[in-house]
């Protein structure tokens, strides 16, 4: 597995996930403007603060998916003997891009899965060398690989 490769695709990812965000929270600020010889009444403020609350939640998504892609930026993918941000990981025959959340995606063929370092299977796992078991969820787990 090529680690650049994989970073390259995080990053793919994560602009997307930004990209569309952006484009979530701009097409409802332009969506919920009043026009402006609308009349206001009750319904309409009750509206409005549905649509500042939405406004909010879609702000909140833009920046969780800034801080991604800053984080992405900031990881160092060099060689790992550890686990450790920047390692990708397999355990138990599944693989994980440690330091940054990422739903399950492939790259180069292989399925794998951002794990965040306050994810508690990383906390469980963390500092590991290969070969290495931690318990976890109530059974043992095993380090196969550490790239």
């Amino acid at each position: 597995m090529n680690k650049a490769s994989v970073r390259s695709r995080l990053s793919d990812l994560a602009s997307a996930e930004l990209d569309g965000a952006r484009a979530a929270y701009a097409e409802h600020l332009q969506a919920s403007k009043p026009l402006e010889d609308e009349a206001t009444d009750a319904d309409d403020q009750a509206q409005a603060w549905t649509q500042a609350e939405l406004a909010e939640d879609l702000e909140k998504m833009v920046r969780t998916a800034e801080a991604k892609v800053a984080a992405l930026n900031t990881l160092d993918f060099g060689p790992k003997e550890v686990v450790e941000p920047g390692a990708i990981v397999t355990v138990d025959g599944r693989h994980f891009v440690i330091g940054i959340t990422m739903d399950h995606f492939t790259c180069d063929g292989v399925e794998l899965t951002g794990l965040s370092p306050r994810a508690p299977f990383y906390l469980a796992i963390d500092g590991l060398e290969k070969s290495d078991t931690a318990e976890f969820g109530g059974r043992t787990v095993r380090v196969d690989d550490i790239l």
